[in-house]
This record gives structure tokens, C-alpha cells and sequence, in this order.
């Protein structure tokens, strides 16, 4: 059997590209329903991201959080913009 793979985001609004007018922003909100998530670049190191959600918040690596961003628009969440 072979094990499930991630699926990689070809692109995220903080990257340049078809949205590249959101690239400078410093927060981008996904929204479904009642439940937000923000991402935010760490200020400090830009190979880390702040997540807030349900008032929890964590810092993760650039990559997983490109990996969790993809995952919420596959669960149905959009870009607030």
C-alpha cells in the first residue's frame, strides 16, 4: 500500500504571483462559516509563521504552513480579502 502524500500549494497569497496584490499584506485570513485562521510572517525570521485559531496560536516552518494553508482550502475554507 502505498502511503497518502500532501498535497503542496502551488501558490499561497503571501507568494508573488496571480494574487501577488496580497503578497505584501501582513495577515491573510481563511475563513469557513464562523471559524477563521490567520497567518501572519514571524517579523523576526521569515522561515517561520504565526497561526491563530480558535485563539490558539503557534509558529510553524514556511512549509508546513503552506501545507496547512492548502489543506484548509481542500476542507472548503477561502481567502478573506
Amino acid at each position: 500500500m502505498g502511503s497518502k502524500r500532501e498535497k503542496y500549494p502551488e501558490k499561497c497569497p503571501w507568494d508573488l504571483g496571480p494574487k501577488q496584490h496580497l503578497a505584501k499584506e501582513e495577515n491573510w485570513t481563511l475563513r469557513l462559516g464562523e471559524a477563521n485562521v490567520c497567518f501572519s510572517k514571524n517579523k523576526l525570521d521569515n522561515n517561520y509563521f504565526h497561526v491563530i485559531s480558535n485563539e490558539n496560536e503557534e509558529q510553524i516552518l514556511a512549509f508546513r504552513a503552506r501545507l496547512l494553508y492548502q489543506k484548509l482550502l481542500d476542507k472548503g475554507f477561502r481567502l478573506v480579502e
